[in-house]
């Protein structure tokens, strides 16, 4: 597991260009030795980013530190013990002896080292809270739960151990594109000892990060893909930075386990810009593109590597479930769903998803231009060839000369799960023999579609970060 590491001092006697997040430069301070202030200090410089969310030093411009001080107890009124400062916001600056460095942000009040002693413990992390609730539909649609809520539970500070605090009900976003990566960081410290040398903080990612990738070597179907689909990972838990059960940091799941979909539909990324050359391209598999494995790419689009919470999960079965006759047919089990247009080599002809749409499954049609890019997101309407610019249905689409319309479906591919935090998990998917299962939201769910073989697939496990090694490599059908 990569880490980040910066170091936390009580600076002094020395004048420090401080610059918030968006400014390089911003008027010096003078810091007195005694004043004491606390502020961070990085030591490690880089980790390798396969998405732009990815946490690196780079990325981290603020973080949220909560303190306890066993010198320094106070109550609040239920009775728990108060944190010295909680959920304070440290930003990046720059200090010409110390370098880059994380101090205070001027928006809040001063954090300083104790006068009368005590063992301090730090509890850090970023995003912030609001950071991770911004435009996060999920919360949005669920009233009555409070989402990323600081839990202190804290009874007794004899010790450092004592401590029971978390953030409660951290929340995935369901578009992969607006998901992030939560790095954490703890570390103790007394001022008598700590106030020249500095406390050493190791960020850790907690999340795990899974993408896939796809090849093929089919005589007879040519693939476009178009979007993914992470079916029932764990999208809600509460993170432990500290308690009594255990002295490792760990998410809590069982209490409210939910699972949901996650997934990211091409040309919906935050990322893309106006000059449309820039958005997503659609994915070909075919005689001439991704036909061998050692040429599988990924099919994350700009979306990127899906950000999720540690999971255990079994595959789903298919149509081997006892309830797969159900209706309307639910599964808690995980697989995959890739967004695919199916035609034949040799005359073009689509054969999935079936032409007509007799079965009432979930069709996404693209306005797609000559070099593959997606020009726009478009919805059927009732009549064959409709189809409208919104999903309202008020605004028919009428294609142009250099556009075409490509429609797409779901089609899914059971896999199991045992994804632990700080590991990247790279999925190969091999479309040589079939094209997947109707999708468990889709009528007819766990049937092979066109009567194919399922999709046989592999994954490598790795450090997530700069020149990790692969640590596992696991063939599955």
């Amino acid at each position: 597991m990569n880490i980040i590491r910066v170091t936390c001092f009580a600076l002094g006697a020395f004048v420090f260009a401080a610059t918030s997040c968006s400014e390089e430069a911003a008027k010096p301070d003078v810091y007195d030795w005694e004043y004491g202030q606390i502020y961070f200090k990085s030591s490690l410089s880089s980790i390798a980013s396969s998405r732009a969310d990815d946490m690196t030093l780079e990325h981290l411009e603020s973080f949220q530190v909560t303190c306890f001080n066993t010198g320094d107890i106070k109550r609040d009124t239920l009775g728990f013990v108060s944190p010295y400062f909680e959920d304070a916001t440290f930003i990046r600056s720059v200090s010409p002896s110390a370098g880059q460095v994380y101090i205070s942000s001027p928006e809040e009040e001063p954090r300083d080292w104790p006068d009368n002693g005590g063992q301090l413990k730090f509890f850090a992390f970023s995003p912030s809270r609001t950071e991770m609730a911004a435009d996060n539909k999920a919360v949005e649609n669920q009233s009555g739960v409070i989402f990323y809520n600081l839990i202190n539970n804290t009874t007794d500070l004899t010790t450092l151990s004592d401590i029971e605090y978390g953030l409660c009900r951290v929340r995935v976003n369901p578009d992969i594109s607006r998901q992030f990566d939560f790095v954490t960081a703890e570390a103790a410290g007394e001022r008598w000892k700590d106030f020249i040398n500095g406390i050493d903080l190791a960020f850790r990612h907690q999340m795990a990060q899974v993408e896939l990738r796809a090849w093929g070597a089919s005589d007879s179907y040519d693939y476009e893909i178009a979007g993914v689909r992470i079916g029932n990972p764990v999208v809600d838990g509460t993170f432990v930075f500290s308690g009594a059960q255990t002295s490792t940091n760990h998410w809590q799941t069982e209490t409210h386990t939910v699972k949901d979909k996650v997934e990211y539909l091409y040309g919906n990324s935050q990322d893309m810009l106006d000059d449309i050359t820039t958005g997503d391209k659609i994915y070909h598999i075919n005689h001439d593109e991704h036909n061998t494995y050692n040429d599988a790419g990924s099919i994350m689009g700009l979306g990127g590597c899906a950000m999720v919470i540690p999971t255990v999960n079994s595959a789903w079965e298919g149509l081997a479930d006892s309830n797969i006759s159900s209706i309307p047919y639910t599964t808690d089990k995980m697989y995959f769903s890739v967004l695919i247009r199916v035609s034949e080599s040799d005359s073009g002809e689509q054969v999935y998803p079936y032409t007509g749409n007799p079965y009432g499954m979930t069709v996404v049609p693209y306005a797609v231009d000559k070099s593959g890019t997606i020009l726009a997101r478009l919805y059927p309407g009732e009549k064959e060839n409709e189809y409208y610019s919104d999903a309202a249905l008020t605004k028919p689409y009428i294609a142009g000369e250099e556009t075409t319309v490509k429609e797409f479906g779901w089609a899914a591919i059971p896999v199991d799960a045992d994804w632990k935090a700080g590991k990247r998990y790279v999925y190969t998917l091999n479309y040589t023999e079939g094209i997947g299962l109707h999708d468990p939201q889709d009528p007819l769910p766990g049937k092979p579609i066109r009567g194919k073989a399922t999709i046989s697939w592999g994954v490598t496990v790795s450090d997530w970060g700069a020149g990790s090694n692969t640590d596992v490599s696991v063939p599955r059908k």
